[in-house]
């Protein structure tokens, strides 16, 4: 059995003992006891397998102790070795009663109904709250023995319109093919989860910044060039963003930000390309900023926003609409602390749903030179007051 990295990889390991043909239930027994000294909760995790009992680990070491010794009792009351899992079941109901009303079912069954509860019902991938787990768990894990974890987002480009023209069920289509195409690109530790709407996310332990590019990288082109091949669907391209811990960003919160914003400049500066977030973007940070905004273009009059954070080549702004990607608008910002409106020009660059009853989150690129976009951001931050 492979060393284990967490609760998780521990389980998956013990599960493919339990489910050999023919069960390795005494290669199991020796695996745990060769690596009882090595912290982890191994018969603490065995039993709830088996049993789905809870127990801290020194309690769950007895009643293995007990289960053994007593399947050596009923080997010689009967004459014959009736397994591990008898012997445990016998265990639990007749001698410590720790099982009142035991339900046989298989161990495969079970951990697919299991399973259903942390994947996306549409593309098999994990879903948004199982995707934040593993990922603070491999940011601690990461921290605690000194590694690397890159996150990696990915968002299919204008998938609005697949959906305007062609439908929403073959919207699902080209959803559940690009998983598909993701998940197929990864290793057995990495973990691909359906981050919402068309995006997906990449958890890739134990890598560095510049490998997690190649690997994004290699997926954007895996996409692209399948969908370009067929002829009778869309012409579909994804644009990603990269960033590693501890190097690019300090925690989980952190990391997501970062590698949205990679996603954020992918699209800002045409699509279809994987963005690595770099020091230099670092040197020209988001500052979070809330000022009052007036925002008009071809598909909305005019609506009241306020931004979120701003930066020297853009905004984030919250409203209560979605404006189209792509979308010319005009803005009209009124700065915090007073002084002359500032009206702006941009194009919307991102949209993303900001939660239930919070309206959207949209990524502005300020159609700016380089000085006024400077004036702008000091304006709006402070900078330099």
């Amino acid at each position: 059995m492979a060393r284990s990295t967490d609760g998780a990889a521990l389980r998956q390991a013990l599960l493919q003992l339990l489910e050999a043909d023919p069960p390795q239930e005494e290669r199991l027994l020796a695996d745990l006891e060769r690596r009882q000294e090595e912290g982890q909760p191994l018969y603490s995790a065995a039993l709830y397998l088996l049993t789905h009992l809870q127990f801290p680990e020194a309690e769950a070491r007895r009643h293995w102790r007990r289960i053994l010794a007593h399947r050596d009792l009923l080997r010689m009351t009967l004459g014959r070795d009736v397994g591990l899992r008898v012997a445990l079941l016998d265990y639990f109901v007749n001698v410590s009663k720790e099982l009142r009303n035991p339900k046989v079912i298989e161990i495969s069954i079970y951990e697919r109904t299991a399973r259903s509860a942390v994947t996306d019902g549409l593309t098999g991938l994990f879903n948004h709250a199982y995707f934040v787990q593993a990922l603070r768990r491999e940011v601690q894990r990461s921290r605690r023995h000194g590694l690397t974890v890159s996150l990696a987002l990915f968002d299919i480009d204008d998938f609005k319109k697949v959906n305007d023209t062609l439908g929403h069920l073959e919207g699902d289509k080209v959803l559940m093919k690009a998983a598909s195409l993701i998940h197929d690109s990864l290793r057995e530790i990495d973990v691909a989860a359906r981050y919402g709407g068309e995006e997906f996310a990449v958890i890739l332990p134990e890598t560095g910044r510049e490998g997690a590019f190649v690997v994004a990288d290699r997926i954007r082109a895996r996409i692209g060039e399948h969908f370009r091949r067929r002829k009778d669907g869309p012409r579909v391209t994804v644009s990603g963003g990269v960033a590693a811990f501890p190097g690019d960003a300090g925690g989980v919160e952190d990391l997501i930000r970062r590698s949205d914003e990679g996603l954020y400049r992918s699209k800002a500066d045409g699509k279809n390309q994987v963005t690595l977030v770099d020091g230099e973007r670092r040197r020209n940070p988001r500052v979070p900023a809330s000022h009052h905004v007036l925002l008009r273009g071809r598909t909305v009059r005019q609506a009241a926003a306020r931004t979120k954070n701003v930066s020297e080549g853009g905004l984030l702004l919250n409203l209560k609409q979605s404006v189209p990607v792509g979308s010319p608008v005009s803005l009209v910002i009124r700065p915090r602390g007073g002084g002359a409106p500032l009206g702006l020009k941009g194009e919307v660059v991102r949209v993303a749903p900001a939660g239930e009853g919070a309206g959207y989150d949209l990524g502005i690129r300020l159609a700016a030179d380089p000085n006024q976009a400077a004036v702008v951001f000091r304006r709006l931050t402070g900078a330099g007051a």
